[in-house]
């Protein structure tokens, strides 16, 4: 029976492995590796319960232990990445050999006595394991209390912290290492050894699942979204469905300072008469709209009304946020316009100059639309994949931003301001076609095959594609070509053998020919998963090595002269998340 119940409880948290990587779309690279841990490790408690000799229960034991070495040391990366607190790579380094060392060494517990010693395989419940502990049995106690200590201190630093951290999405997984801290307990002072842990690993596997699809508010790593937003010049404040702060972005502090010391989680404190009615009216209109999906509500706000020389008047859109895996609304998103230079125009106008109102609205609405439509782009990323390249998409706007500067500059490329600006506005958007390249290739820690490799390249029409539906509404239809020529053709190569058209010399988009460089530089000079970084030198070898043949031979000069801005601009990453070293 005891047999039966642990197979059930192996094939129910193997399930919920496959639920996070298949049904969330917001499971990030530690939730998985977590719940594979959970997933093994009850296998290895299933086996143990079918185990009929020590031989065979030793090794049952190894995989069983799969969770109790590693759990907690996942735990705590996790609990440093929410916290954004950076652990030195050298101790990462460190801990994981030690807890890679302590799995070898049970592993090897036949042939040796440093873990136990003196077994013998005992029935209780189940069938288990009983034996003296060896003299590197207290190491593993050691590592495991330095890893809890870490990650409760994580936890405490974020309670008191100022900055962006959620602790209520910390909670799940401090949890889930006390449970199995008790779980240990309980096993060691009862007759149900064994017996007990897999249950536990189960409800955290549940746990996972459960609260991966909430991650998404939470994720720090989209940076796509975060870029789109620092271009914008609309507020935006994103609150979840008990109207507790989330996130916002700045032009949102210049009309509400108190989101400064807003608390993830927690309610926003209102610091005028402003602040309380837009608050007010947003508890009505969420109680309001808790059933409706896509629904908008809308209103004016006036802001220190009584001094002319500061009031400002607002518009405000309420949408409703919601969870594709529930159908269900998670929280609300808050777009704030400033219209008090279009509201000062009108008062001095007669009844004759409302036809200039109604242009300047006009105005405003072409505005919004383009910025509703980037919104939606930015959505249907966030909601594809869980983005893996934030520090890619930052360093490249930002070293497509510096480029740009330099060609403005240029008595050789005459082109207007707007052109100059649509294409720094579009640089984050040149790898959107990613998101629908399977997480298998795009992931991959090693080299592609040649078919993943031609399943990759698909993400440059892919990413046109995306952007000509995503942008069909926006009237301003020469950024939206700057945008899809980025996208489309970055890959193409002057010597006409690049992908996907294989265009060469000008036919190439002046546009895409600018982006390559920017895109292929960071390419060289940051880590990525299957490589390490290379040195600026050899980077800017190989960018001078390919003038006329993968770059426009004029560009890549200009881009070659400015060496010591973009090293002094990617140094500047170094003590960032967007590092060019971290993976």
């Amino acid at each position: 029976m005891a047999t039966t119940v642990l197979c059930v409880t192996f094939i129910l948290t193997l399930a919920c492995t496959f639920g996070l990587v298949i049904i969330s779309r917001h499971s990030n690279v530690h939730q998985v590796l977590l719940s594979v841990v959970l997933a093994v490790s009850n296998l290895g408690y299933f086996m143990m319960s079918t185990s009929s000799d020590v031989e065979s229960a030793l090794f049952a034991q190894t995989v069983a232990y799969a969770g109790g070495v590693f759990l907690p040391m996942i735990i705590m990366f996790m609990l440093s990445s929410f916290s954004k607190i950076r652990i030195p790579r050298w101790f990462i380094y460190f801990i994981g050999f030690v807890n890679v060392a302590i799995f070898v060494i049970i592993a090897t517990t036949e042939f040796t006595n440093f873990y136990y010693h003196d077994i013998t395989l005992q029935t209780g419940v189940t069938t288990y394991l009983s034996a003296q502990h060896g003299i590197l049995y207290p190491v593993r106690l050691v590592v495991l209390a330095v890893e809890i200590i870490l990650s409760i201190f994580f936890v405490l630093k974020s309670v008191r912290s100022k900055k962006s951290v959620s602790v209520k999405a910390m909670i799940p997984y401090i949890v889930v290492m006390f449970m199995c801290l008790i779980a240990y307990g309980l096993e060691y002072i009862t007759n149900l050894k064994g017996f007990i842990i897999p249950f536990v690993y189960l409800v955290a596997a549940i746990m996972l699942l459960v609260v991966s699809e909430n991650m998404s508010f939470y994720d720090v790593s989209l940076s796509v979204g975060e870029k789109i937003q620092d271009l914008s010049k609309y507020a935006y404040i994103v609150l979840d469905k008990n109207l507790n702060y989330i996130g916002s972005n700045k032009p949102a502090l210049e009309f509400f300072p108190e989101l400064a010391n807003a608390k993830i989680d927690c309610p926003i404190n209102p610091s005028n008469y402003a602040s309380g009615v837009l608050l007010n009216w947003l508890s009505e209109n969420a109680k309001k709209g808790e059933k409706t999906y896509g629904y908008k509500y809308e209103r004016d706000l006036a802001m220190n009304d009584g001094i002319s020389e500061l009031r400002k008047f607002l518009h405000v859109e309420m949408s409703f946020l919601h969870s594709n895996f529930r159908k269900s609304v998670v929280g609300y998103l808050v777009e704030i316009t400033d219209n008090t230079a279009q509201h000062d125009v009108i008062e001095k106008l007669n009844f004759s100059g409302m036809r200039y109102k109604r242009e300047a609205d006009t105005a405003i609405a072409k505005a919004k639309n383009m910025q509703t439509s980037i919104i939606l782009g930015m959505a249907a990323m966030i909601e594809s994949r869980d983005n893996s390249t934030g520090g890619h998409i930052n360093r490249t706007s930002a070293c497509m931003a510096l480029f740009v500067d330099n060609l403005r500059k240029n008595p050789g490329y005459n082109y207007p301001e707007y052109y100059w600006d649509s294409v720094i506005n579009a640089a984050p958007l040149h790898d959107l076609g990613k998101i629908m390249v399977d997480d298998s290739i795009l992931k991959k820690p090693a080299g592609l095959t040649d078919d993943e490799y031609d399943k990759m390249k698909t993400h440059a029409a892919e990413g046109a594609k995306l952007l000509r539906s995503v942008l069909a509404d926006v009237d301003d239809r020469e950024y939206v070509r700057i945008a899809t020529n980025i996208a489309h053709y970055h890959h193409e190569k002057y010597d006409g053998s690049g992908y996907p058209d294989h265009l060469s010399g000008e036919e190439i988009p002046f546009e895409a020919r600018i982006m390559a460089l920017p895109d292929v530089f960071d390419a060289l000079a940051s880590a990525r998963y299957y490589k390490a970084h290379m040195t600026y030198d050899e980077a800017f070898g190989i960018i001078k090595d390919s003038l006329g043949t993968h770059f426009d031979p004029r560009l890549g000069r200009i881009f070659l002269s400015m060496r010591k801005e973009l090293i002094d601009l990617y140094d500047s990453f170094e003590s960032t998340s967007y590092s060019r070293q971290d993976m």
